[in-house]
């Protein structure tokens, strides 16, 4: 009751209060109304990020990590771009095709050299030019070659995201006991041939020693028609020219080497690949890319070896080049944000995290003079291989007929002892047969 009282009490001391002063007129309660003021206060709304979906094949746990990281460091320096990675698994090629065919590509994708002119050709591929552009990237900036390799009529449809090419790899310990010096990047074909014959022993029937080791391999030999000025496909790669005199001379060479004992199959010797026939000491030198530096580090740390550009022919160097794109979908409905993402991981930066993981070759040309390049002088000779007759690895619309022929010519000189002009001459038939 007595906190009832105490409340009736302060009403009524309220009302006697407002009664001395006099009740407000409607006038002054309007003037109030118009003096109040509303403030707005700006509320910030998170911008909706831009996605982009970017595939390709996961070749390696390693490597995929790599990628996703370099992605993290564009979502940091890029919030309002959302890149999805979506790695296909299987055959690449088909589900990409598949992929198109139905209008659900990514807007960014693996662009493998071997095919990627049926994509640009048929409209498939975004001309990067006018993008290039607006973020002042050259072509210049890039290895030559690369850029050459993903142009078609004065377009550029690839940034290539990285490389490789052949080097000569050589055993040291072998040239040692030879007491042989080791090969420098002036060799030429006789070199290679007479070393190679020094090389050789065969005295221990369970672990001979050859010289030179080749394979009936489509990704080794072409190497030496260029060497030799010759090539696969005419400049249009609307005929083979296999069936030429360069190219028949380089296969007489490439095949000699077994035929005069100074060199093997990897068959021969129980073995798939000759880079196992390279770390077991059997085959003191090669042709192989990049990857044979990680697989030795990993599967023959002891053995001790060196790596030049290949021996030049009677027309000069000459060497191969594999390599991916970044491409971008003709359908994409976010070019300027997926340019962002393609310039982003083929910049400078990450092209030299590239460098650094082991992976691969960078496509950028400044970083011929990196420190890792000086430091790591087996990598720096694949890398500059690029720079030297080195030519892509694609053979135009029937390249897969073009590479199983090859394959079977050399097979049918190795192992049949066909004569080398029959053998190029019925590969060149069967391809112009693959053609029509």
């Amino acid at each position: 009751m007595k906190s009832l009282y105490k409340v009736f009490s302060f009403l009524f001391m309220v009302a006697l209060l407002l009664a001395a002063r006099g009740a407000p007129s409607p006038e002054t309660i309007v003037e109030t109304v118009k003096e109040t003021q509303i403030v707005e206060v700006p509320v910030e709304v998170p911008a909706e990020k831009t996605i982009v979906r970017l595939s390709g094949w996961a070749s390696s746990p390693s490597e995929t990590a790599l990628l996703q990281s370099l992605l993290y460091q564009f979502s940091v320096e890029n919030p309002d771009i959302l890149v999805k990675y979506e790695p296909i698994t299987g055959d690449y090629k088909q589900a990409l095709l598949t992929s198109i065919a139905s209008g659900t590509e990514p807007d960014i994708y693996y662009v493998d050299i071997f095919w990627w002119l049926e994509l640009a050709t048929n409209d498939v591929l975004l001309p990067l030019d006018d993008l290039m552009a607006s973020t002042s990237t050259q072509r210049d900036d890039f290895i030559p070659v690369l850029m050459d390799a993903f142009t078609y009529e004065g377009t550029t449809y690839g940034i290539a995201k990285d490389f490789n090419t052949l080097g000569m790899f050589y055993n040291k310990g072998l040239f040692d006991k030879a007491g042989l010096e080791y090969p420098t990047d002036d060799w030429n074909w006789d070199d290679l041939k007479a070393a190679s014959a020094a090389l050789t022993d065969t005295s221990d029937p369970n672990r001979p020693i050859y010289g030179f080791c080749t394979a009936p391999d489509p990704g080794r030999f072409p190497a030496f028609v260029f060497q030799n000025g010759g090539t696969v496909m005419s400049a249009d790669f609307s005929d083979t020219t296999l069936d030429s005199d360069a190219a028949v001379g380089a296969a007489e060479f490439y095949t000699s080497f077994r035929t005069e004992g100074i060199g093997a199959l990897p068959s021969d010797l129980g073995e798939g690949w000759q880079g196992t026939l390279f770390g077991k000491g059997q085959c003191a030198m090669v042709y192989e890319g990049g990857w044979l530096i990680p697989y030795l580090r990993d599967q023959f740390p002891t053995t001790q070896y060196g790596v030049v550009m290949p021996p030049a022919g009677p027309a000069g160097e000459g060497n191969l080049i594999f390599t991916v794109a970044w491409g971008i979908s003709a359908n994409t409905k976010n070019a300027d944000a997926a340019w962002k993402v393609v310039e982003f991981l083929s910049n400078e930066t990450s092209q030299q995290t590239v460098l650094e993981s082991g992976f691969a070759l960078p496509s950028r040309i400044s970083l011929q003079n990196s420190d890792y390049l000086k430091n790591n002088p087996n990598s720096a000779a694949i890398f500059n291989g690029s720079l030297n007759g080195a030519q892509p690895f694609f053979w135009g619309a029937v390249g897969s007929d073009v590479n199983d022929q090859m394959g079977k010519a050399l097979e049918r000189v190795f192992k049949e002892n066909q004569a080398v002009a029959e053998a190029m001459q019925q590969a060149a038939e069967a391809i112009r047969k693959a053609m029509k």
